[in-house]
């Protein structure tokens, strides 16, 4: 189920932070902006699911409000997956090792991809990598990484050192490695990073405790998604009450027709996976012949 919803900004909590290059551009952008499109997603507590960087800057250019999708967060219809890293130039392990040492960490070999999976399930904290034929799997003893976020706080530490040492970075769907056709185009000097698995539970206590995950770490999907909402983007600026704002959107929302489409749809240059349902507006009644 989806309920469409003005929240207040300051009532929203995030997750995880933003990418700052991300969140500078769209801070430019949304100046330009007359309607806000799609709604970002919310579970019933107001923890960000989706919109993580649009709640960052609604909050940094001082909007009242924002328009949110609700759901049901623990639904079987709900899904969370992560986000694996490319280094891209790596020359060998030895910088990986060197980086991981210093952090007081350590790397143990795992005999292939399949091992590498079972290792990581295993160990909610550990990282995995992945270069060329090597496979392994880092971890850090618990006075380092006593939790999901500090995992990511180290996986954060690990990446800025390889970037440091010449590699491009770029974050990748966990399940590109899935495909064959994706893996045949990694390169021999780009490293893997299998990031930590985090729970649904882990991503409601972070939330509520206001200690974040580094960006880029869970990729929610859900069933389904209200897109093109269009919302004019000043409404969000006015000093008017919770009750007010909400019941003009209720009447905007009565003025749009609603298109459900399958998954798999391409929209606006997106690709969408899940269910959509695209708003548009009503069209005139026609007139009757003189």
């Amino acid at each position: 189920s989806m309920r469409l919803a003005v929240v207040r900004v300051e009532s929203l909590k995030e997750h995880e932070e933003t990418l700052p290059q991300v969140a500078e551009t769209l801070a430019l952008e949304l100046k330009n902006w007359a309607h806000l499109q799609n709604p970002i997603i919310v579970e019933k507590n107001h923890i960000v699911l989706d919109g993580n960087h649009r709640t960052f800057v609604f909050k940094k250019l001082g909007f009242r409000y924002i328009s949110v999708c609700r759901i049901d967060y623990f639904s079987e219809h709900v899904g969370l997956r992560y986000w694996f890293r490319l280094l891209k130039g790596v020359r060998g392990t030895e910088g990986l090792y060197r980086i991981v040492q210093a952090m007081g960490g350590r790397i143990t070999p795992a005999n292939d991809r399949v091992a590498l999976s079972h290792a990581i399930e295993a160990s909610p904290f550990a990282i995995g990598v992945e270069y060329g034929a090597f496979c392994g799997v880092i971890r850090f003893p618990a006075e380092v990484v006593p939790d999901a976020v500090s995992a990511y706080d180290a996986l954060e530490r690990l990446q800025e050192g390889l970037v440091q040492d010449g590699a491009d970075l770029e974050y990748v769907p966990c399940q590109s490695l899935s495909d064959a056709g994706f893996c045949r185009q990694i390169e021999k000097t780009t490293l893997v990073i299998w990031t930590p698995r985090i729970t649904k539970d882990m991503v409601i206590e972070a939330a509520r405790s206001g200690r974040v995950f580094a960006p880029k770490a869970t990729r929610h999907l859900v069933a389904a998604r209200p897109i093109n909402v269009n919302v004019p983007i000043r409404w969000f600026r006015e000093n008017v009450s919770e009750e007010e704002i909400n019941e003009r959107f209720a009447a905007f929302l009565q003025c749009k027709e609603l298109q459900r489409f399958g998954p798999g749809q391409v929209i606006n240059g997106r690709y969408y996976g899940e269910e959509i349902f695209v708003f548009y507006d009503k069209k005139p009644a026609a007139r009757p012949p003189a």
